[in-house]
């Protein structure tokens, strides 16, 4: 579950830095958590979600390095 949730953080830090993102499972879950494969397309649309982010972040207490890194 750790997984996931970092996961889709990732794809929201992505979507905040201008990216339109997929999340996609390319081996079934039930056998591995950890083949996720992120797809980010530049779309220019840097900063829209920058608040629901840091509402995740307090609402999971926890401030990934990767969060930190692109402020």
């Amino acid at each position: 579950m750790a997984a996931l949730v970092t996961d889709a953080l990732r794809a929201e830090y992505l979507e905040d830095s201008g990216y339109d993102t997929q999340i996609l499972e390319f081996i079934d879950m039930e056998h591995t958590p950890k083949n996720i494969l992120i797809r980010g397309v530049r779309n220019g649309k840097k900063g829209e979600n920058r608040e629901a982010i840091r509402r995740c972040e307090e609402f999971l207490k926890v401030s990934p390095a990767l969060g930190r890194l692109l402020e």
